[in-house]
């Protein structure tokens, strides 16, 4: 019998509209962050091709979700675990992008809520894009962290995002995470909440040499040199994230694809105006 989620267990989502904006980075540290707090936070990598969360924590595992989707074994998937000296709990993506479709969306599904009834946050780190899974992992999270850069490509694309988002009835759960902020920055950062049409926006600095050491050894910024003023603001993230409060019921709306979901509110507006003329 499957035990309820702990009151306080929240599910945190990071994703972004592009790859190469530090998605990875930023859930790392904030997962170590959270868990300098004494909070019990679990990550999994569900960038099931590519997901390098394993090699950014310097953990070499003999087992991932792969082995719990083979064996059907989510009843013991706290066993397939890797435990990080932070004290964050990891579950790798498979080592090879073949086995990606082992994983469907149910299966994970139940992972998630198996995982979250004995942690009190459990990140999940998306593939980049927007598919069937991430839309149904942001429908089942407290928060969504969608990140991006000070480059006009990437704000372009984090803006066609976050309008997704409010399609779905998901963008007051969201929050923007600007990486890699430089000074001076060709976009201002006064100016990113009007192009994103967002309010809540989180920036981190550029740290480039120190964040690429950090990666190539498996050891979160955060812990290496708590002063940069990129840790500082990962532990602000992790304050704004309100962990703390009840989170809200997760509605179980079934299932209409991605964009069916947005053509179906597209040709809701349709009507209104039509019956407006």
């Amino acid at each position: 019998m499957v035990s309820p989620k702990m009151n306080n267990s929240k599910l945190i989502v990071v994703c972004s509209a592009t790859g190469g904006v530090g998605r990875t980075a930023i859930t790392v540290n904030l997962a170590t962050a959270l868990a300098r707090q004494s909070l019990k936070v679990r990550v999994i990598d569900t960038d099931f091709q590519f997901g390098d969360i394993s090699l950014a924590f310097d953990l070499h595992p003999n087992h991932s979700i792969k082995e719990v989707a083979e064996r059907k074994d989510i009843e013991n998937v706290k066993a397939y675990l890797l435990n990080h000296e932070s004290g964050v709990d990891v579950l790798p993506a498979p080592d090879r992008p073949e086995y990606a479709e082992l994983i469907t969306a149910d299966f994970l599904n139940e992972i998630i809520d198996t995982l979250q009834e004995d942690s009190e946050i459990l990140l999940v780190e998306t593939q980049a894009g927007l598919n069937e899974l991430t839309i149904q992992l942001m429908e089942k999270a407290d928060q969504i962290l969608v990140i991006g850069t000070p480059r006009m490509a990437s704000l372009k694309n984090s803006k066609l995002f976050i309008e997704t988002l409010d399609m779905l009835h998901l963008k007051d759960k969201a929050r923007l995470v600007i990486n890699k902020l430089t000074s001076p920055a060709v976009i201002k950062p006064n100016t990113i909440p009007e192009l994103t049409k967002i309010e809540r926006i989180t920036f981190l600095p550029y740290e480039e040499k120190q964040m690429d050491r950090s990666l190539d050894l498996g050891k979160p910024l955060i812990t290496m040199n708590p002063k940069l003023a990129f840790s500082k603001e990962v532990e602000k993230l992790a304050a704004l994230l309100d962990i703390n409060r009840q989170g809200a019921e997760n509605k179980k709306t079934k299932k209409a694809g991605l964009f069916s979901k947005v053509k179906m509110k597209d040709k809701n507006k349709d009507k209104v105006k039509g019956s407006q003329r």
